[in-house]
């Protein structure tokens, strides 16, 4: 069963598809990036109404198309998938929930290698986010990352900005919900720290668990079982070489 975002994005691609469009023709009408829209079409994107109701425009929906689609869209804004556990390890950067807006307006440059269309909303996701983890029912969150994720600093950012960074991470440590480990730089390892990857378990016990892995060019999720125990072997590997959380 799709979920009611899932669904959205199906209903949206299809408008697109109707209308003869690419999606980067339909970015550019809109004035978006194509990564918002190919994300908005795989559920992947947060939902944004004002988005939606440009991409009805965009399309030429009629008027009571666009009722039912915005309804759908206000439905899944309202049921939201809650999430139970989130389990993040990341190598080569101070997790995103934890940067400041500096700190993640230049590592999102710094990981993007073409498209940087969308920067601003990106870093907007990825502050919410951060707040998310102060809020009553918020899910535990896990997360695993090397001493050099904590050293790393790109291009345009300062010691003070570095630092901001890593008293966010020092206050984030005391919330109930959240568990960090470090991994020392000279910890022997038996896995190699090749990519940053986050395992999801909903609450519904029949949505089943999935992996996010970003690469430069592409984001890819994993859902299969086969997959999936293989990061499961991968991360308890990443959490044996780490140091305990206290």
């Amino acid at each position: 069963m799709l979920r009611p975002r899932e669904r959205l994005g199906r209903e949206l691609r299809s408008l697109r598809v109707l209308a003869g469009l690419t999606g980067p023709q339909l970015a550019e009408r809109m004035g978006v990036s194509q990564s918002r829209i190919s994300r908005t079409e795989t559920a992947k994107y947060r939902i944004d109404l004002e988005v939606v109701r440009q991409w009805l425009t965009a399309t030429g929906a009629d008027e009571l198309t666009g009722q039912r689609i915005l309804a759908l869209a206000e439905h899944a804004i309202q049921v939201a998938e809650p999430r139970r556990f989130l389990r993040h390890f990341q190598p080569f950067q101070i997790p995103g929930p934890f940067q400041t807006p500096a700190y993640a307006r230049v590592a999102l440059q710094a990981g993007r290698v073409q498209d940087l269309a969308g920067l601003d909303e990106a870093i907007d996701a990825r502050m919410r986010r951060g707040e998310q983890l102060r809020q009553p029912g918020a899910p535990d969150y896990h997360v695993v990352l090397t001493e050099l994720a904590l050293r790393y600093r790109p291009v345009g950012i300062s010691d003070a900005d570095r630092e901001r960074a890593w008293r966010t991470i020092l206050d984030v440590a005391g919330w109930p919900t959240v568990t960090i480990q470090v991994i020392p730089a000279d910890a022997p390892m038996r896995q190699a720290p090749m990519c940053a990857f986050l395992m999801t378990e909903f609450t519904d016990p029949a949505e089943p668990p999935i992996v996010q892995v970003e690469l430069p060019a592409v984001e890819m999720t994993f859902s299969g079982a086969d997959d999936l125990a293989a990061f499961e072997i991968v991360w308890q590997r990443l959490v044996d070489a780490a140091l305990d959380p206290n």
